[in-house]
């Protein structure tokens, strides 16, 4: 809960905070700018009201000192005063915002919202600054193909044009995304991600552009949307193949018009922002199928990246490997960043299936189990690569199975024996299980469902 220190000298104004903002905020209240400047020095805040005209310390006095501490809480100006000279010099000494009294109570909320909302994103930014991933020098690989999607990345990073980011599960989508975003003209404001598949579908479209009180049912307050949070910067869209046709369609519209409607909204709200988005679904598919707009597919798909699975870069895994050794061994207190010829050779010749999320699992595994030795050996692995990976005597299928029957039968039975051995190998958490096929637990759900598929794990 964000903690607001209310200054205030006039009692009235102090008991309206207490009616409007206890429970929601942590309120703490001040009658003077010396009591309030006291409280600061002693308690973090996440948001200051400050009454300009008080005796003692007035409010711009009170700026004055926080700006010469260097204090940068976020100060809302509550004046009395109708003076656009006022709100101005007010903004000199370093207010985010001003309401002017007496204040309508929504206006006041809406405004508190707006401001500890941009605080949180300028913090998040500062943090992604400070992140190990700043640009594409970070991204590992040496191999043709990694480096074909990273000139194309880089070609696209200056430019607003719209990018799509396709490939399997766990190849470093988001990761190339961030990059694009860090590397870029618009690298000084935010990067917004928003999951497609990661948020229940009814509720896609009041993430993306934010809702009003009441808009319904548990929207006891309003919500800036991540359409908003990413004004002037990138809104990172991942597995936007998962998203609802219906917020396709609005989605359109605002890379058409830059501006949409917060949910229960009459108000339009404009927007500067650059989309990335990313799949590891066939959208052209997907139209056939009428899951995806074709007319949005041609709007996301200006700048396309393909980023090649694990197996294609058989290459890079010694780098990765490396980089995830360096990365994982101090974090697990092991001992060792070493590993045997043979060892390299079995992780360099799987197929990683779940790709470089799969490869980097996989170490912090082997450093866990592993670290305290003086180099990770060959029979290190074999545990925690399964059984099921390598077909059983009985168990492998040849396309001379499926010989004389339908093509939907056949397709059918395949579609089943792998989902089945993936689950088999992922021990029956469908969300791994989605890791390895390359797809989302959404559509994986959909496939047991539909196939008849037994999903749990019998003892």
């Amino acid at each position: 809960m964000s903690t607001i220190l209310a200054i205030d000298d006039e009692e009235s104004i102090r008991q309206s905070y207490r009616v409007i903002l206890e429970g929601e905020y942590d309120l703490a209240l001040a009658e003077d700018g010396d009591k309030g400047l006291e409280y600061l020095d002693k308690h973090h805040v996440d948001l200051i009201l400050l009454d300009l005209t008080m005796p003692g310390k007035s409010g711009e006095e009170v700026l004055q000192i926080l700006q010469d501490q260097g204090n940068t809480t976020p100060v809302i100006v509550v004046t009395a005063t109708n003076s656009i000279t006022t709100a101005v010099q007010a903004m000199k000494f370093g207010a985010h915002d001003y309401i002017q009294k007496p204040f309508d109570v929504h206006d006041l909320l809406q405004n508190i919202e707006r401001t500890l909302h941009e605080e949180r994103d300028k913090q998040e930014l500062k943090t992604l600054r400070e992140a190990e991933f700043k640009g594409f020098e970070s991204i590992i690989g040496q191999s043709t193909a990694f480096k074909e999607a990273i000139s194309k990345a880089q070609q696209a990073m200056n430019v607003d044009s719209a990018v799509l980011i396709t490939g399997e599960s766990g190849t470093g989508k988001d990761l190339l995304a961030r990059s694009i975003h860090n590397s870029g003209s618009r690298k000084d404001h935010a990067f917004v991600p928003l999951s497609c598949c990661a948020i229940p579908a009814q509720l896609v479209e009041s993430e993306l552009f934010g809702y009003e009180k009441g808009a319904f049912t548990g929207a006891d307050k309003a919500r800036i949307g991540k359409m908003k949070v990413a004004d002037k910067g990138t809104l990172f869209l991942d597995e936007i193949g998962e998203m609802p046709v219906e917020a396709q369609a609005k989605l359109l519209r605002v890379l058409q018009d830059s501006c949409f409607y917060p949910v229960g909204s009459v108000k339009e709200v404009k927007v500067d922002i650059r989309v990335v988005c990313a799949t590891n679904r066939n959208l052209p598919e997907a139209i056939q199928e009428g899951a995806f707009r074709e007319d949005l597919y041609y709007r996301i798909n200006v700048l396309n990246i393909e980023m090649p699975p694990l197996r294609k870069r058989r290459e890079d895994v010694p780098l990765l490997v490396a980089h995830f050794m360096a990365k994982h061994a101090p974090r697990v207190n092991a001992r060792t960043q070493n590993i045997s010829p043979k060892a390299m050779n079995i992780l360099s010749t799987y197929n990683w299936p779940g790709n470089i999320r799969e490869l980097e699992n996989t170490i912090e595994r082997l450093l866990v189990y592993h670290g305290q030795e003086h180099t990770i050996q060959e029979e290190h692995l074999e545990p925690l690569f399964p059984e099921s990976t390598a077909p059983e005597a009985g168990t492998s299928h040849s396309l001379s199975d499926y010989e004389g029957l339908p093509l939907y039968e056949a397709t059918r039975q395949i579609e089943i024996h792998l989902i089945t051995r993936a689950l088999e190998q992922a021990d029956y958490v469908q969300s791994r299980a989605a890791e390895v096929l390359g797809t989302t637990r959404r559509i994986l759900k959909y496939k047991i469902d539909q196939l008849g598929i037994e999903a749990e794990k019998h003892a």
